[in-house]
């Protein structure tokens, strides 16, 4: 079904876009203009804590900024349909997709590198081949804790099958893990801090960043989440694509170096609890790199996915044009 209702989404965007691409349909400006506004929209997740630092501020060289806080990937994908977004975080799986269905967005920057973790109750489960015949809770189908599940399993000589994957939202595994009602269960930060602060029998089994390694090369690295920028609003405001990517930056450091600090950030825009948000930072892997700097490790990311299943990257990997210029 999720497949189903993406496919659609897919094709209403592929739809609006083309309609909106006509003569006139941008206004060349000149390289030093700024937009009246520019709109950001990421999930509810720590990684989007650097975007409510300098979101706060209100303006980024005289534009005004508007941080939007989606709820699901298909929320997301709607609003660049209809042009409501010129930045937006993604899973990059999602964004090549996108990207190879012709919507007209570049990779900007990628600043989440390794979040998710298997979690387990059983004694019995230390390694993935543990987990064959028995029940796990991943985050929604197609999303990056459901991608990156089946890679591990094909890497651990497991096919569609040997585990039962079970389908529910993150903060939904954690409340059934919290309440001892789910013993096996991939989350990502703060979902599984929240759940190892609360469930004592709780513990954390693989960390798929130091799996990814194990597979890949101890130097590789493990792009999950992304920020894609609309081509037109970069052809147009060049400066404030510029400016943005560094005022970003910054406010990735600063978040990294002052988690105490930031945690009121969290709460009050996506009520994390602070001693939850302080102790997941230590477990979430989070820097800024441009799109053309995480070329490689993103094109090695999106080559797995692609052999495990065309469909999850949308049939090929994207090409050069994918990432954006510096």
């Amino acid at each position: 079904m999720w497949k189903i209702r993406m496919a659609a989404l897919l094709t209403l965007i592929v739809f609006l876009l083309a309609a909106g691409c006509g003569p006139g349909g941008s206004k060349k400006q000149d390289s030093q203009a700024m937009p009246e506004k520019i709109v950001i929209q990421a999930p509810m997740a720590p990684p989007t804590t650097p975007l409510l630092k300098f979101a706060k501020d209100g303006t980024l060289g005289g534009a005004k900024m508007e941080l939007i806080l989606y709820k699901s990937v298909e929320e997301a994908t709607t609003r660049i349909a209809k042009g409501e977004a010129d930045f937006t975080v993604l899973p990059l799986n999602v964004a090549a997709k996108l990207y190879n269905k012709q919507v007209d967005i570049s990779l900007a920057n990628v600043s989440t590198w390794g979040i998710l973790y298997l979690l387990t109750t059983d004694s019995q489960v230390t390694k993935w081949q543990d987990l064959k015949g028995k029940e796990l809770y991943v985050g929604a189908q197609g999303s990056s804790p459901d991608v990156l599940t089946q890679y591990f399993m094909s890497k651990n000589g497991m096919k569609a099958g040997d585990i039962k994957l079970a389908y529910l939202s993150s903060p939904e595994i954690a409340q059934l893990m919290i309440n001892g009602l789910a013993k096996n269960v991939v989350l990502p930060e703060p979902q599984a801090t929240q759940v190892l602060m609360n469930n004592s029998q709780a513990r954390m089994a693989r960390d798929f960043y130091e799996d990814w390694q194990a597979f890949e090369g101890k130097d590789a690295r493990l792009p999950q989440a992304g920020m894609v920028v609309r081509n037109e609003f970069a052809r147009s405001y060049p400066k404030a694509v510029t400016e943005f990517q560094n005022a970003y930056k910054s406010a990735v450091e600063w978040t990294v170096a002052n988690p105490a600090e930031a945690a009121p950030l969290a709460f009050s825009n996506m009520n994390i609890p602070s001693p939850v948000f302080i102790k997941s930072m230590e477990k979430t892997r989070m820097f800024f790199a441009s799109g053309s700097e995480a070329r490689e490790d993103v094109n090695i990311y999106l080559s797995r996915l692609l052999d495990i299943s065309p469909d999850m990257v949308g049939g090929k990997l994207p090409d050069e044009k994918f990432f954006l210029a510096d």
